[in-house]
């Protein structure tokens, strides 16, 4: 597995907007086509694809608020052909990686819909935490950069 990150650009951006997560994880996150419309009028969001060697697997988005002083992973999808392979554990390697060299947070946020046990299931076996605050009816948690 050869997981990395790319900028979302005028190359790549079409083939991001077709990725797609399943038809039963379609109310857990925003589309990509979504996302990027999102990221033209946010200066503060920054969206990238996930690739693994030449082939796109998925999605992920950053939100930096500055004024709280938190980033945020606002957005993250595996295709759905690429799901239960590791690519999202892979890819949030990656997206650790990239927050630690590109911004100074010691604390990396997410939330998930209660009901979306398989990302939960992920999130926690990677190290996020629940917060017990809850935001747009989905679960807070967050991740301590060590």
């Amino acid at each position: 597995m050869n997981i990395f990150l790319v900028d979302v650009n005028s190359d790549n951006w079409m083939e991001c907007v077709s990725l797609k997560v399943a038809k039963t994880q379609k109310n857990f996150v925003a589309t990509n086509s979504f996302s990027l419309a999102q990221s033209k009028y946010e200066p503060n969001c920054t969206p990238l694809c996930i690739y693994n060697d030449k082939t796109m697997v998925g999605f992920v988005m950053l939100n930096e608020e500055v004024d709280d002083k938190k980033i945020w992973i606002c957005r993250f999808m595996i295709d759905e052909k690429f799901q239960g392979k590791g690519y999202g554990k892979g890819a949030l390697v990656k997206i650790i990686e990239y927050i630690v060299n590109n911004y100074d947070y010691q604390q990396v946020y997410l939330s998930e819909a209660p009901e979306n046990s398989i990302a939960k299931g992920l999130y926690t076996s990677f190290g996020f935490e629940f917060t017990g605050k809850i935001e747009d009816e989905e679960e807070v948690m967050v991740f301590k950069i060590k």
